[in-house]
């Protein structure tokens, strides 16, 4: 027989409050949206499926936005053999989609480390309990909301009780920065390579960023460096001069009384780039993918001007959220990308990596963030296009 619904809610508040003693909590406040990064239905996960199936017997939901890290599977994304493996890898898939509807996914297709591109967008100093490091970084950073990087099933108990722990980046005094970075590069920085170096030296302390304010950053700049930031090191939290919304507001008392500085440049960058190719050149590669994190709609319309009149010359993926997919496919937009040979899917990409025959494919990037945690080797846009591309 189920345990009633009372009794789960103790069970989650207890977990919540031993998880926030670990690290020093004194309460519980009150959360305002979720996000799930377990969202691949892996078969050999037994004690996720038995949690969530628990949460949904007791007829518990969500009190708050949900969303969820992107799906592992798409027949068109994967190569035969992967598909057929991964079939089987993340057999569960269906059974995990169902739950997360019962709990409150906010949309049937709400899959995204992307969330705040699907209606999942938190406000200035709003609480959340998220769990995906590039959507962490960039709630914390670029809308000034406030989450810690939580562990899997933490944000979902935190959201089926609307409140978390009150610990880490939640606090004041934890989000000043211990690091100043001057950006002293002579054009515009590549901002996956500035974010892995960032994220390199610093591990995981909070950097408060000059030097990119004359550059006019664009808001998936500062989304792609973080999630660079984040894998390359354990960053949670940056500040970008005149740029995000705390540095606007507080400037230079962000930063703490003792910082250390780390002076980024030409040739900074440059040695940066080297290590996420890992000394590779590849000529033809079998899959470019394009899309982690998940790419907005700007993004997209970037790449189909980019890709103008030309054709990749290998299977390549640009990848966005589902919603963003679907309303794409009625745009000009999507019809100059599919004439450059690209496909659009919503796939997470190192979900399709953590494939063990992937290991068989060339696979080439201009990711910082898959580029890490794969064996996909980084390539930065010009040259991608450059060599991965013909006339039309």
């Amino acid at each position: 027989m189920s345990a009633t619904k009372e009794a789960i809610e103790k069970k989650c508040r207890d977990i919540l409050e031993s998880y926030g003693r670990v690290y020093g909590a004194e309460r519980m406040v009150e959360c305002k949206s979720c996000h799930f990064v377990t969202s691949c239905g892996l078969r050999f996960v037994k004690s996720m499926f038995a949690i969530l199936q628990e949460l949904v017997d007791a007829g518990l939901k969500c009190k708050v936005p949900l969303t969820a890290n992107p799906r592992p599977l798409d027949p068109k994304a994967y190569p035969l053999v992967e598909r057929l493996v991964g079939g089987y890898i993340y057999g569960k898939q269906q059974l995990l989609e169902s739950l997360l509807l019962k709990l409150g996914l906010m949309h049937p297709d709400a899959y995204t480390c992307t969330p705040y591109y699907i209606g999942n967008k938190p406000s200035y100093g709003d609480v959340l309990a998220w769990a995906e490091s590039s959507a962490v970084i960039y709630a914390n950073s670029v809308l000034g909301a406030r989450t810690n990087r939580n562990s899997s099933m933490v944000e979902i108990m935190s959201g089926v009780l609307g409140v978390t722990p009150e610990f880490g980046l939640l606090l004041d005094e934890n989000r000043k920065a211990g690091w100043l970075v001057e950006v002293r590069t002579s054009q515009r920085p590549n901002f996956f390579a500035l974010g892995s170096l960032i994220g390199k030296t610093l591990g995981e302390d909070v950097p408060y960023i000059v030097g990119l304010e004359k550059w006019e950053v664009k808001e998936y700049e500062l989304k792609d460096m973080g999630a660079a930031m984040a894998v390359w090191g354990a960053v949670g939290l940056f500040h970008v001069e005149g740029v995000t919304p705390e540095a606007v507001e507080m400037g230079r008392r962000l930063l703490r009384s003792e910082y250390r500085t780390l002076v980024v440049d030409d040739k900074a960058l440059k040695e940066m780039e080297a290590l996420m190719s890992k000394g590779q050149r590849l000529e033809k590669p079998d899959l470019v993918v394009i899309g982690c994190p998940h790419l907005s709609k700007e993004q997209l319309a970037s790449w189909a001007e980019r890709l103008e009149g030309r054709r990749m010359v290998s299977k390549t993926l640009l990848l966005a959220a589902p919603p963003i997919v679907s309303e794409l496919r009625s745009s000009r937009t999507y019809t100059r990308l599919r004439e450059a040979g690209v496909e659009l899917s919503s796939i997470c990409p190192l979900m399709l990596t953590n494939v063990p025959t992937s290991k068989r494919l060339s696979i080439a990037t201009n990711s910082g963030k898959l580029a890490y945690y794969s064996h996909a080797v980084y390539v930065a846009d010009d040259e991608l296009v450059a060599r991965f591309s013909r006339g039309a």
